[in-house]
């Protein structure tokens, strides 16, 4: 494996990981934050979170009682503490729109993250497990901003005349607190836990009606190095990326913020999802293969494809 095509050493600072998969939570109920909590005691407390996510480590529990629209505040700032080593904000991804089962540490309309240049890696870029806490693999599904249109589009034509491409999308989440004391503020706070993120080729988008029902009928599969199928399924009835796609910058116009050409768009996971290490407090068994590859199919004549390979 070339230099190119791997993570080690690019994102990570180099305290190596913590609990390589021998620890065991033992709690995920929360402790309370100090009464009398100032601003200044959250800064701190997001700094260091902030230094543990650089270094790999178990995050401290977010322990602090938040709005929503705090919390989002507060999740620019964890961000902004991030960027002087991952970059600048390469797009956005958002979670919990799907008809699967709610993840009980996302508010339940949804949950927003930002994406920085940093976290993107191309297809076929490998991950050692001494990369994340405790990771899991993800196939999602993204898009590519186009135009700037998409901030005033108003009908799902106009939405997806903005758009220039699907992106086939692989992440790599490590939603990693101490003794898994998870919340919903929490998972805002902390960026929805993004770590890495990979990317396929562009597949262009067609600006028709009928390109509306090909993305939301689009089938999708997952394959080991062997070509083992993982798992597979529909979009059909899973959820629609035109309407993520709305909910995503609508949330983003509340906040003052907007898309520019570029951005990456992740809207969900496909529910293929993998743990990389034994004992993870996510549940499930460790993923044994050495090679991840989520391919879209009916976007084009040939599957769109990404792969993730796992350095072991």
């Amino acid at each position: 494996m070339t230099n190119s095509s791997r993570l080690v050493g690019t994102i990570v600072l180099g305290l190596g990981t913590v609990c390589l998969g021998t620890c065991t939570p033992t709690s995920n109920t929360l402790v309370s934050a100090p009464s009398g909590s100032s601003e200044t005691d959250i800064a701190v407390d997001l700094n260091r979170m902030a230094d543990q996510f650089l270094n790999v480590q178990e995050l401290d529990p977010f322990v602090y009682d938040l709005t929503e629209d705090e919390a989002y505040r507060w999740q620019a700032e964890f961000v902004a503490a991030l960027q002087p080593n991952l970059g600048r904000i390469a797009g956005y991804k958002t979670g919990g729109h799907d008809t699967g089962p709610s993840n009980p540490h996302f508010p339940p309309h949804g949950i927003r993250g930002v994406l920085l240049e940093g976290m993107v890696h191309p297809s076929g870029a490998s991950v050692t497990l001494n990369d994340i806490v405790w990771g899991f693999l993800e196939a999602d599904f993204a898009v590519r901003v186009g135009d700037e249109s998409i901030n005033t589009a108003e009908t799902d034509l106009e939405l997806l005349a903005s758009l220039d491409a699907v992106i086939p999308f692989i992440e790599i989440p490590d939603p990693a607190f101490r003794d898994n004391q998870r919340s919903p503020t929490g998972s805002i706070v902390t960026n929805m836990a993004s770590r890495y993120a990979f990317v396929g080729e562009p597949i262009p988008i067609k600006p028709t009606v009928a390109w509306i029902n090909t993305l939301n009928t689009m089938t999708f599969a997952v394959h080991d190095e062997h070509g083992t199928d993982v798992g597979s399924g529909t979009l059909d009835g899973h959820y629609r990326p035109l309407t993520v796609v709305r909910w995503l910058r609508d949330h983003l116009r509340t906040f003052g913020r907007q898309l520019e050409p570029g951005h990456l768009l992740s809207l969900g996971t496909l529910r293929i999802n993998r743990q990389l290490k034994p004992g993870s407090p996510q549940g499930g068994p460790a993923y044994k293969a050495n090679q991840y590859r989520l391919s879209y199919y009916g976007l084009s004549e040939d599957a769109g494809t990404v792969v993730v390979n796992i350095e072991r």
